[in-house]
């Protein structure tokens, strides 16, 4: 399929498959290879659409007043060039941040969403925790930090099979230009969607693994709680890694959703 129009894009959007269209929006420091399992699964449905976000992969240059409405924007960009008038959304981390404020912006355009390990409800002490880790990177940079935090992305019993994972995860954060690594997280880390969500009229699964870092089982329920129509799907045992470790999951629960609403 050729894009419909001439015009500026975050980064050219890769496409496949065929039946309803679905753009998948990555996380911070991620790219929209992290999607590939899911759509392996999806696409014989969906018509699977990606892109990179600023800074990240081929996106373009990340701005240095980075905004949550400037990545919308550049969503509805991708959007706009493929040509369809509604979509549905299935966004991981930061990327569900972009698309529940993206359903809030532009509801007429969206047939339903996926929102997977999105944070909610942050307490004061988590915001606390999310400054100092904010701090600590400026200091100390990106590469001396994050491995002490890798543990929180996938279970023991994935890392023990796949020996690489980790330090594949690692390379794929460090090849994020620092300063861009930190402006995201610090827009991650300070987003709330909470006010929000009881405003989102389309149809939205959220899930996460069970253990997932601030974006748990009971962060993810009560998440769903404050939609109006909402279902949530907890992994058990699982962390944020989800789709790494368990992408065929992740891709037979968003298509069960779909035919679910297709029934009704």
């Amino acid at each position: 399929m050729k894009l419909a129009v001439e015009q500026f894009l975050p980064s050219q959007p890769s496409m496949v498959g065929k039946g309803q269209p679905i753009i998948f929006v990555h996380g911070n420091a991620s790219t929209r290879a992290v999607w590939t399992e899911v759509i392996e699964d999806l696409k014989d449905d969906h018509y699977c659409i990606t892109y990179d976000l600023r800074g990240h992969g081929d996106g373009c240059t990340a701005d240095s007043l980075l905004t949550l409405d400037q990545l919308v924007a550049d969503l509805e960009a991708i959007r706009t060039a493929t040509g369809f008038a509604r979509i549905a959304l299935v966004g991981h981390s930061l990327g569900a941040f972009i698309v529940a404020r993206y359903a809030i912006l532009h509801p007429d355009r969206v047939d339903w969403i996926g929102l997977l390990a999105m944070p909610a409800e942050r307490t004061e002490e988590e915001k606390a925790s999310a400054a100092t880790l904010l701090n600590k990177l400026k200091q100390d940079g990106v590469s001396r930090t994050m491995p002490a935090l890798s543990s929180s992305w996938y279970t023991q019993a994935f890392t023990d099979a796949h020996p690489n994972a980790l330090n594949a995860r690692l390379e794929q954060v460090l090849a994020i230009d620092e300063a861009v690594f930190l402006q995201f997280y610090a827009l991650y880390s300070t987003i709330n969607v909470d006010a929000f969500l009881p405003d989102i009229t389309a149809p939205a699964l959220i899930m996460t693994g069970e253990h997932a870092r601030g974006c748990g089982g009971d962060v993810a329920t009560n998440v769903a709680r404050m939609m109006p129509d909402a279902s949530v799907v907890v992994f058990p045992k699982m962390k944020n890694g989800i789709l790494t470790e368990i992408p065929e999951k992740v891709a037979q629960n968003l298509r069960e959703f779909y035919l679910g609403i297709e029934a009704l």
